[in-house]
């Protein structure tokens, strides 16, 4: 008898126990409601790489292919609106959902967008907008303004770098208006506000024949587009005498009332900006040569644009490669030497958005020092006097 008390005993325990602890787990949880009468805020999952969308394309050059990564969410919010005063953009083949996310972090305003021409005229006089227009309709809705070189025409059994082809002032001027017609905002296709003529490859070609293609290009835009910008073309190399060849040229011919504005691009063999090594001059005495020329035949107030500089954290074709931080560093350097220099109106970094390339201050693991360098420093100078 007092076995079978002490088991009702502890059956009538076992039950007791099994319905507070059932009560207990139907009590809403404090991370799901509110604690104190105050609501906790949710937290947000760390940035992520994710799948990027299909409007970026290969380039054919001396940059790597691009490589997939994966979408990310901004994390801090932009320190003013995006207007065309803006001094700060990138160049990359890709224009996409990421590269927005990328920019609102930044506060970045201008995207130089690269497409070769021979990717648009597939056919001799037909022209293919579908990528462009995506690109144009994209980039237009998120505030962000657009610079487009039109390079690398093509003809049967040349590449853009390999064996670059030479369009006739025609052929330029051709595309040109096509272009001009299209995205001068009037036409239902929306607006790019920039425009090269060229880009790096015409430094294959004899200085001489530039002029003419330069001037074919700049009226034929601004035969129906006059509001546009329209600039020469970025030359790559390093070297500074063939930077006084090209300018003295274009301007002792007659050719420099048909640009906008001076360009380069500036990469120095991956060098230090600071210094001159060798033909690879400073970034200081890189601009100041150009402008000293353009001064000498009238044009003081000619605006320069940087539409590509950068520093690869890995090897590269005829360029050192540098430590993140130093990478880090120079950007800092650039683009402080750019602001104060009262002659260069735009940099271009080269590059982001563009996978895992050796010059992005963005690569598929995360945000380089560089990143946040550039975060600073445009929150610090937002505009440039």
């Amino acid at each position: 008898m007092v076995l079978r008390t002490r088991y009702i005993v502890f059956l009538v325990t076992v039950i007791l126990v099994i319905v507070t602890a059932t009560f207990i787990l139907l009590l809403p949880s404090p991370s799901r409601s509110s604690l104190s009468g105050t609501s906790l805020p949710s937290q947000s999952p760390p940035p992520q790489r994710g799948k990027k969308s299909t409007f970026g394309i290969g380039f054919t050059g001396h940059k790597e292919t691009p490589v997939s990564h994966v979408t990310q969410t901004p994390t801090s919010a932009a320190y003013g609106p995006c207007t065309a005063s803006s001094p700060y953009g990138f160049t990359t083949i890709n224009a996409d959902t990421q590269l927005v996310a990328d920019y609102r972090q930044l506060n970045v305003c201008w995207l130089r967008y690269q497409l070769h021409e021979s990717d648009i005229e597939t056919i001799k006089g037909v022209y293919d907008w579908g990528q462009l227009d995506t690109v144009v309709a994209a980039m237009n809705t998120a505030g962000i303004h657009l610079d487009f070189p039109l390079e690398c025409f093509e003809s049967p059994g040349s590449t853009c770098f390999g064996n670059p082809y030479e369009p006739s002032p025609t052929e330029m001027a051709a595309f040109a208006t096509q272009l001009a017609m299209r995205y001068d905002g009037k036409h239902g296709h929306g607006i790019i506000e920039a425009f090269e003529i060229g880009n790096e490859e015409y430094d294959f070609y004899s200085p001489s024949s530039y002029g003419p293609i330069l001037q074919a290009g700049y009226q034929a835009i601004k035969a129906v587009y006059p509001q546009a910008i329209v600039g020469m073309y970025g030359s790559f190399t390093s070297s500074l005498s063939q930077t006084r060849d090209l300018l003295t040229t274009i301007y002792a011919t007659g050719y420099g009332s048909y640009m906008d504005f001076m360009n380069f691009h500036y990469y120095n063999g991956g060098n230090d900006p600071a210094v001159t090594v060798g033909d690879h001059p400073s970034f200081d005495l890189k601009w100041q040569t150009m402008h000293a020329i353009a001064a000498q035949y009238g044009f003081a107030n000619k605006p320069i644009w940087v539409t590509e500089v950068g520093w690869t954290i890995s090897p590269l074709p005829g360029r050192l490669a540098v430590s993140p931080q130093l990478q880090a560093q120079y950007l800092t350097y650039v683009m402080s030497e750019a602001a104060n220099s009262g002659g260069i109106k735009r940099v271009f970094w080269f590059t982001i958005d563009y996978g895992n390339q050796g010059d992005t201050i963005y690569p598929i693991p995360g945000p380089l020092p560089a990143f946040y360098s550039l975060q600073k420093f445009v929150q610090q100078h937002p505009q440039w006097s």
